[in-house]
């Protein structure tokens, strides 16, 4: 853990990408079904690795694996066995390190584990609901797979998004307290500036999240750009430990969860809005699902206007 959080403390800023739908449905991947981009690790596997490699040049500092929705007991219910669903896990990994091999870029790169919420194994769109009515152990049963495939697998940090729910980020808490030397960030989906989607209050959140010793940072994903930097106000004036805050947005369109699609993208400047989110206190920054290749060299060129330098 010392070397990656070491790394992080020196850091003014730092760029993720965590936009794989993108990539796959401008290149006509079939999404709509309950692994969503999961499914690609595959059907699609050279073209994972490609989309990494393309926001790594675009000048990302973390690129988080093709896992989000691709959790063990997704996989079985789509038809994979256990050792085939942990198999493709450690595969999404791989395709990752790849593509950070790959890239020629001189940024600092790093491979983070991705872990989607229950709700995104729902498919349901119920990451943006919470309130699941299923008891801990089944959240617990449901993460701890996933979460120790990767881990195994090596990735350099673990990456719960989009999590909507305050017994699930409990969960969380216990789930990370078994591997010590582990970083991770948590980012929450949001419903207003103030709350998680479940409806808990965001100090309450941030309380839970900042009694984790592993956890880097924290913060919130995919929600409506105009909640950002009210959000990050308002957890700004409540923080009591070093952990960083980060988020990654999406454009402001419409998430269809029967159709696995999202409506056309309004008109949204990622390179300014990096900006707004950087001087609102947030050092991990990016965006959610429809963020191109060309929106994170947008905000590459805001936070390191010196793109030369390495990072």
């Amino acid at each position: 853990m010392s070397k990656i959080k070491n790394w992080i403390d020196q850091q003014n800023n730092i760029l993720i990408d965590c936009a794989m739908s993108y990539g796959l449905e401008t290149r006509n991947i079939q999404l709509n079904n309950k692994l969503w981009t999961a499914s690609a690790l595959d059907s699609h596997p050279d073209i994972v690795q490609a989309i990494h490699k393309e926001y790594l040049d675009a000048g990302s500092n973390v690129t988080v694996t093709d896992t989000y929705q691709g959790s063990v007991p997704g996989f079985v219910a789509a038809g994979y066995t256990e050792d085939q669903a942990i198999a493709l896990i450690k595969k999404s990994v791989q395709l990752a390190r790849n593509a950070v091999a790959a890239s020629d870029t001189p940024q600092t790169k790093w491979v983070a584990g991705a872990i989607g919420p229950y709700g995104a194994f729902l498919a349901d769109g119920s990451e943006y609901v919470g309130n699941y009515g299923v008891s801990d152990q089944v959240l617990t049963d449901f993460h701890k797979q996933r979460l120790a495939t990767l881990v195994d697998a090596g990735v350099d940090l673990l990456a719960f998004e989009t999590i909507p729910d305050y017994n699930e980020l409990k969960v969380i808490k216990a789930l990370l307290s078994q591997y010590p030397d582990t970083p991770a960030f948590i980012s929450c989906s949001i419903k207003d500036e103030h709350h998680i989607s479940d409806g808990t209050d965001l100090l309450k959140v941030q309380k839970l999240i900042e009694s984790i010793p592993n956890v880097v940072a924290y913060g919130f994903n995919c929600n409506h750009p105009e909640y950002t930097v009210p959000a990050l106000n308002y957890l700004k004036q409540h923080q009591t430990t070093d952990q960083s805050l980060i988020v990654f947005p999406n454009s402001g369109a419409h998430y269809d969860p029967s159709t696995k699609q999202w409506s056309d993208t309004p008109d949204f400047s990622f390179g300014k809005a990096a900006a707004e989110w950087r001087d609102a206190g947030a050092k991990w920054i990016g965006g959610c699902c429809e963020v191109s290749v060309a929106d994170e060299l947008a905000m590459r060129d805001t936070l390191f206007p010196q793109t030369s330098k390495v990072q």
